[in-house]
């Protein structure tokens, strides 16, 4: 009975994780659809070949909307380095010094840069520890991630990143749980003809669980492109119903997910509820 329970929960959140999606356009699944501005030549068998499914991953030609209550994260840590783009209609038209704090506090072409470590867990790539760190501003499930892209080929230069998920910026490397990625917006964050900020990507955390804070590092284990760096404008939480961590609606609240414990609780007291109809059944 308590495994039944517990698959039954985690099926539901699993539905209420796709379902929350900020869908924007239909999944597209042809290999020969095209995929985000023409410009980039990519189409699903491009991210196909690049070990993306889509049949689990939804991508689409949709631009990006902030839903109700969204917020920009607050960078706390591990900035690289910083720059802008002078043209996001071009890729390649940027200034890569360093423009002041905050590059990573807001949609607006200013990034923050990742380019620590050089290794972890075994695959090329920065630690959560030393990535780039935000707070999210309230509890989420999902994260929405901004980038910059500076070059191609694109969609490679946009997934270059893995987001790591914790309710503590100063956690160690094995105490960051890695999301995985369950959308990708093709029409990006601004209408075209801007094609700098590339595609956005969504990523989750399984289970239901929720988190305040996230670390985005070059490369790692979520990254289909590993070249040392990755561009970051900003980023936003969402809860697992898809709005943001600051829309207080009752459908918005994220909803939990009983511990094994509770679980085997809760299997113990239908259990006794069962027992005692039958009782009741039973003549003396």
């Amino acid at each position: 009975m308590r495994h039944m329970l517990a698959k039954a929960a985690s099926a539901a959140v699993f539905a209420a994780g796709v379902s929350g999606s900020a869908l924007a356009g239909p999944c597209l699944t042809n290999p020969a659809d095209v995929v985000g501005n023409p410009v980039f030549g990519a189409t699903v068998a491009t991210f196909i070949g690049l070990g993306i499914n889509p049949n689990t991953t939804c991508i689409e030609n949709g631009l990006w909307t902030d839903p109700v209550g969204f917020v920009f994260g607050t960078q706390v840590g591990g900035v690289n380095g910083q720059g802008f783009g002078y043209d996001p209609t071009s890729l390649g038209a940027y200034d890569g010094s360093t423009t002041g704090v905050g590059n990573g506090n807001a949609r607006d072409f200013y990034w923050v840069q990742d380019t620590g470590g050089s290794t972890f867990g075994g695959v090329a790539g920065n630690s959560p520890s030393q990535g780039l760190i935000w707070s999210l501003g309230g509890q989420a499930n999902q994260v929405a991630v901004f980038v910059f892209v500076d070059h191609g080929p694109v969609p490679g230069e946009v997934l270059e990143n893995t987001a790591w998920l914790s309710n503590d910026p100063n956690a160690a490397d094995n105490a960051w749980t890695q999301a995985q990625l369950i959308h990708v917006f093709g029409g990006g964050f601004s209408p075209d003809p801007n094609i700098a900020d590339g595609f956005v990507a969504l990523y989750q955390l399984p289970g239901g669980q929720t988190f305040s804070h996230v670390s985005v590092t070059w490369g790692g284990p979520g990254a289909v492109t590993r070249d040392g760096d990755n561009e970051i404008d900003a980023v936003g939480g969402l809860t697992i119903a898809g709005c943001g961590v600051n829309d207080t609606r009752p459908e918005c609240r994220t909803p939990t997910v009983p511990e094994p414990s509770g679980l085997a609780l809760l299997g113990l007291g239908l259990l006794g509820l069962a027992v005692a109809r039958l009782r009741k059944r039973i003549p003396a």
